[in-house]
């Protein structure tokens, strides 16, 4: 590749030492000594360039324009596999003399969600699963046990008492309902349980049958074929569908009425030393319809019901076939937060892409629009936003920043890349390096340029910066003025540089961990060249475990 090769970079002097950048105080114009030179760009069009380290520590020299001008995408990143990176930043020309003007000021008509309640609720899940087994491996939980005997799946009408979760605390699950359920549907895959105590006027045997019928024929292959086996430690040969009100009740109102939980899977259930206690097997666990339901809970209609399972059951499948894959079978800890939920939202994705090859529209905008409107939050303000995180995944727009960055990683190394990140014991960055080959900076600096550069009018990028199905500008286009959906996606595309000129322009903010900010420069015919530089927010040195990068990408 050429991405580097046409970097100069000047080392040794004042590389890499905190040396303030020509920077207002108050307005006041102070400046002090600018940092040397620590790298010069010379790149043509459609060329690009990764520069970190100490090619990053002064200032980034940018050449005079000829005659044609010329146009830079700079994307300023922490590109890091560090969870929880998080500072505020400056980036600009060497010679800008007032205060940067934050990105959050520019994108004020930015749409943030707050905390999520059904992803604090997974969250919360994922991280009990995984404090579950790091506490099994401490008392010696090493592998699975021996699969009992074959059994039998259920038969339609058998019953069965499950233990669900019912309300989480700061360390997991707090207390668990004790649910008595009717099995209505017995397939190749999956065995679907419906509450006895679901309201009347609910699901029909219809409706369930479907469900299940729509599972075993479609998304268990989906799910399988991309990242490999569930676990059987019941020997049942079946995946256990619980349908109940307890998943109603997890989020009571006001919260419900904006966000709710549609269903879950918890690994506790299928790990060695906890399985006994849970309900030992292979179980998601599902919402149901309720016309009428307590004060303390929101309504929910069956169609809405029928319209959100499926998406969920092929998003938890994942985190079943994970937790098997990395846990049960090699033996290692649970996927991280970030990395996991990328995998299940893909694979949310991967249904969404069945039903549109079948040009059966509404059944994949079921599947798809939850990830585009995601993926639409993060990209208003990509910097704000964590894309490696080990704690929370807790807003939408940190999901739709992870789907974005693994839907990349799958078109540039193909859908093999999928079942080498879900079969092995490596987890998060490590992992994806591993899968890859390939360094995670490079692979953060390369997918930053692509989210802008993918379908650019007018502008044929390197394969290197390019996702491969979807063409994001025109898509949300569309969205934006689908009677439908035109109020949840409120521009034409979301990611919008910040315009700048070259010769004194400076922005800034909060950087987080995996992300990044995008400044659009454009050079007049022979325009003067500029220096710029990427520093912290006091104009010293970024934090180390930050992985400051400049994503360089010369558009013409």
């Amino acid at each position: 590749m050429r991405n580097l090769s046409v970097v100069r970079v000047f080392r040794g002097g004042m590389a890499g030492s905190a040396v303030a950048v020509l920077a207002a105080c108050g307005g006041r114009g102070d400046v002090t000594q600018p940092p040397p030179v620590s790298a010069e760009v010379s790149l043509g069009a459609t060329e690009y360039a990764l520069l970190a380290g100490s090619q990053v520590s002064g200032r980034v020299r940018f050449p005079a324009a000829g005659a044609a001008g010329a146009q830079y995408l700079v994307v300023g990143q922490f590109a890091t596999g560090t969870s929880g990176v998080s500072a505020g930043f400056t980036m600009g020309s060497a010679e800008f003399s007032t205060q940067p003007a934050l990105l959050a000021d520019r994108l004020a008509d930015r749409v943030f969600q707050p905390a999520d309640p059904r992803a604090r609720f997974h969250d919360a899940l994922r991280r009990w699963d995984s404090e579950l087994v790091r506490a099994g491996r401490a008392s010696g939980v090493r592998a699975a046990a021996a699969p009992p005997a074959p059994a039998p799946p259920p038969t339609v009408g058998s019953q069965r008492t499950f233990k669900v979760c019912a309300s989480l605390d700061a360390t997991g699950c707090a207390t668990f309902d004790n649910v008595p359920a009717t099995a209505s549907y017995v397939g190749l895959h999956a065995a679907i349980f419906v509450d006895d105590s679901a309201p009347a006027n609910g699901l029909g045997a219809s409706d369930i049958a479907q469900l299940g019928r729509q599972f075993d024929d479609v998304l268990y292959p989906i799910d399988s074929a991309a990242f490999g086996a569930e676990s059987d430690v019941d020997a049942n040969g079946v995946v256990i569908v619980l349908l109940t009100k307890t998943v109603n009740a997890l989020v009571p109102k006001p919260e419900c009425d904006e966000s709710f939980i549609v269903g879950f899977f918890l690994g506790a259930d299928i790990f060695p030393s906890t399985r006994t206690q849970f309900n030992n097997g292979e179980v998601f666990y599902g919402f149901l319809p309720e016309l009428s339901p307590p004060s303390t809970r929101c309504a929910r209609s069956p169609a809405t019901v029928k319209a959100l399972l499926p998406s969920t059951f092929i998003h938890e499948f994942q985190h079943m076939i994970s937790f098997n894959q990395h846990v049960l079978i090699q033996n290692g800890d649970t996927e991280v937060l970030w990395l996991n939920e990328a995998l299940s939202h893909l694979a949310e994705e991967l249904g969404g892409l069945h039903y549109d090859s079948l040009s059966n529209t509404s059944a994949a905008d079921q599947f798809l629009v939850g990830n585009l409107y995601d993926a639409f939050l993060y990209l208003k303000d990509p910097s704000a936003n964590a894309v490696v995180t080990e704690s929370s995944t807790a807003t939408l727009e940190e999901r739709g920043g992870a789907w974005l960055f693994i839907r990349y990683v799958a078109d540039r190394f193909g859908a093999s890349v999928l079942r080498r990140l879900v079969q092995t014991a490596s987890t998060g960055a490590a992992n994806v390096v591993a899968a890859t080959g390939t360094p995670l900076a490079t692979l953060l600096g390369r997918w930053a340029l692509a989210v802008y550069a993918t379908d650019l009018p007018g502008f044929t990028p390197p394969q290197a910066l390019t996702y491969d199905f979807w063409r994001f500008r025109a898509e949300y286009a569309a969205l934006d003025i689908s009677p439908r959906y035109g109020s949840f996606f409120d521009r034409p595309y979301p990611l919008v540089p910040s315009e700048q000129t070259g010769t004194a322009f400076s922005v800034g903010g909060t950087m987080k961990s995996g992300s990044g900010a995008y400044v659009l420069v454009t050079q007049a015919a022979d325009g003067a060249g500029f220096d710029l530089t990427f520093r912290a927010s006091d104009g010293n040195a970024l934090p180390a475990n930050a992985g400051a990068q400049l994503a360089v990408l010369r558009i013409r």
